[in-house]
């Protein structure tokens, strides 16, 4: 596997050079010849930079990696094209893990960050709500694991981020419409279909949203 890092990405090339240890890695000066495109974020004007890159190689899974904790930033990451977005300490599980799927010839996941699991505990409801290409990706937390519903409602349209959960059952705050918290099922209209779920996954310290697979 080919994974470019820039220069100053000390971070990046470290998770690297502990990952080649156990595989065929190997770092490449050019980003357009990667499988994988490592940038590592510390403020707002990386962004730019990952911008670049995702135009530079499309095919290749562009991670972004920081050591911050700023929600803001992981979004914007996320938004600004990145497959996935990772704290700078896992990097080396990470390529290990990225490594296997290429040589199998599997499809990448792309995860999308939602929150971090800190955030959730003793709450329940909608506990985070993240706009994404995919819609209004709402985290939703009943009895055990979360779950992620992409709105906004298929009504009208009316955003969910401030709609109330309860006895299990979300009503958007437009018109009423009801759907099931645990999976989105339509319950009663004037909607007259359900909402997709997201698998979510915790990974890191935080959760993520699943996205169909990329080929």
């Amino acid at each position: 596997m080919l994974v470019f890092a820039r220069d100053d990405d000390k971070a990046g090339a470290a998770g690297v050079r502990r990952a080649i240890s156990q595989r065929e890695l190997r770092l490449v000066d050019d980003p357009e010849l990667a499988d994988v495109i490592l940038v590592e974020m510390s403020d707002e004007s990386d962004l730019l930079e990952l911008r670049r890159l995702r135009s530079t190689n499309s095919r290749a899974i562009l991670i972004a990696h920081t050591m911050s904790q700023d929600r803001e930033l992981w979004q914007g990451a996320e938004r600004a094209g990145a497959d996935r977005v990772e704290s700078s300490g896992g990097l080396a599980v990470l390529l290990r893990r990225l490594d296997k799927g290429i040589r199998s010839g599997s499809n990448r996941e792309r995860l999308i960050p939602l929150c971090a699991t800190a955030d959730v505990a003793g709450r329940l409801g909608i506990i985070a709500s993240v706009e994404h290409d995919l819609g209004e990706l709402l985290l939703v937390k009943g009895q055990g694991m979360p779950v992620c519903l992409v709105g906004p409602c298929p009504h009208a349209g009316a955003p969910l981020g401030s709609a109330l959960v309860e006895d299990g059952v979300l009503t958007c705050p437009a018109h009423g419409s009801q759907f099931l918290a645990v999976s989105g099922e339509r319950v009663r209209g004037p909607a007259d279909c359900g909402l997709t779920e997201l698998r979510v996954v915790e990974e890191s310290g935080r959760y993520w949203a699943v996205s169909p697979a990329v080929s």
